[in-house]
C-alpha cells in the first residue's frame, strides 16, 4: 500500500508542477540556458550527482556509473557498492526546468555481517527556477525542490536501505559563474526526511571549480559536505549512508569529501566525466573511496 501511495504522490507532484504554472509551457525552449547567446559554458559537476544539481536549465540524459568502496573498519568489514543510473533533465526555457536526479540499480556486496543485496533504488522528481541570470557576467542562481518517494527495493539483514519510510524532500540553492578559463559552481540544500523516526535528515554543501586547458579538456576539483542535522530513530549507529542509503541512525555526524577529475568535451552535445573521490577527515561513514564515470548527452 505504501508503494502505491508514494507513487501516487509522485504523480500528483508532477501534475501540480505543470498545472500551477501553465505559462511555462507557452514558449518551451528545450535548449534552456544553453541556447546560443545565453550561457556559453557548461561543465557540470561530477561527484555527488544526487545533490550537486547544476543551476543551468538543460535538456539532457546523464548515464552514471558509481563504484563505492566501503571502509574496512565499517561494521560489515568492508565491501563494495555499484550503482548504474541515468539522470534526466528537461529545460522548459532558460528559467524553468524539470529534473529527475535519482533512479537506477544498486548492487551491494558486503564482506560480512549483512547479506549482499541488489535492486532498484528510489526515484526522484522535481523542478528548479533560475531566480537570477546575468548574461553579461555569465552568472546564474537557481532555486529547486525535489521529491524522492520510497519506491526502491533495497533491504539487507532486516535493515531498510531504500523503499521504506515516507521519502524525502530536498530543497536547494545552486549557483555558477565563470571568468576567463576558470569556472565555479556551488550548491547548498536540505534533504528532509518526511518520516523523521525512520530516516535521517541531512544538510549537503558542494563546491566545484574547473579550468579550461583547451576546448576539450577541463580538470575539476570538488568538495562535498554531508551533515546529519536531524537523526533518525531506527538504529543506534554513529554513521549514515550519506548520498547512497539511509540507515535512520540515532547518532550520525558529518562527512567531508574531496573529488578530483576532469570533463572531456567530445562534441557540443556530449561531455564525458571521470572523477575519484575520498573522505578528507576521520569520519568516512560508508565511503572509503569512490570512482565516477558519467556522460552528459544534451540538446
Amino acid at each position: 500500500m505504501k508503494f502505491y501511495r508514494s507513487t501516487l504522490n509522485a504523480c500528483l507532484l508532477f501534475l501540480n508542477l505543470v498545472l500551477i504554472s501553465p505559462v511555462l509551457l507557452a514558449e518551451v525552449d528545450f535548449s534552456g540556458s544553453l541556447v546560443e547567446g545565453k550561457y556559453n559554458r557548461y561543465i557540470p559537476a561530477i561527484s555527488n550527482p544526487l545533490f550537486n544539481e547544476t543551476p543551468l536549465m538543460t535538456t539532457e540524459v546523464r548515464p552514471i556509473l558509481l563504484l563505492n568502496k566501503i571502509p574496512d573498519d565499517f561494521v560489515t568489514g568492508g565491501g563494495n557498492i555499484k550503482i548504474v543510473a541515468a539522470e534526466i533533465r528537461v529545460a522548459l526555457n532558460d528559467r524553468w526546468g524539470i529534473i529527475a536526479t535519482k533512479d537506477g540499480y544498486a548492487d551491494i556486496d558486503f564482506e560480512g555481517v549483512l547479506p549482499d543485496e541488489s535492486g532498484a533504488v528510489n526515484v526522484s522528481l522535481g523542478i528548479k527556477y533560475a531566480a537570477y541570470f546575468n548574461r553579461q557576467t555569465h552568472s546564474i542562481v537557481t532555486l529547486g525542490l525535489e521529491y524522492e518517494p520510497p519506491v526502491g527495493a533495497l533491504e539487507s539483514g532486516g535493515i531498510d536501505l531504500q523503499g521504506q519510510g515516507d521519502g524525502f524532500l530536498d530543497l536547494f540553492v545552486s549557483g555558477a559563474t565563470f571568468k576567463g578559463r576558470w569556472g565555479w559552481q556551488g550548491n547548498i540544500g536540505y534533504n528532509k526526511a518526511l518520516d523523521s523516526d525512520h530516516d535521517s535528515s541531512m544538510l549537503h554543501v558542494s563546491g566545484h571549480v574547473n579550468y579550461q586547458v583547451n576546448q576539450f579538456f577541463y580538470p575539476v576539483l570538488e568538495l562535498n559536505v554531508f551533515s546529519v542535522v536531524q537523526d533518525g530513530d531506527r538504529f543506534p549507529f554513529d554513521f549514515e549512508g550519506i548520498d547512497l542509503v539511509n540507515f535512520g541512525s540515532t547518532n550520525a555526524g558529518t562527512v567531508t569529501t574531496m573529488a578530483i577529475g576532469a570533463r572531456f568535451i567530445i562534441t557540443d552535445h556530449v561531455r564525458l566525466g571521470l572523477a575519484f573521490e575520498a573522505p578528507v577527515g576521520s569520519n568516512e561513514d560508508i565511503m572509503d573511496k569512490r570512482l565516477y564515470v558519467d556522460m552528459v548527452l544534451s540538446l
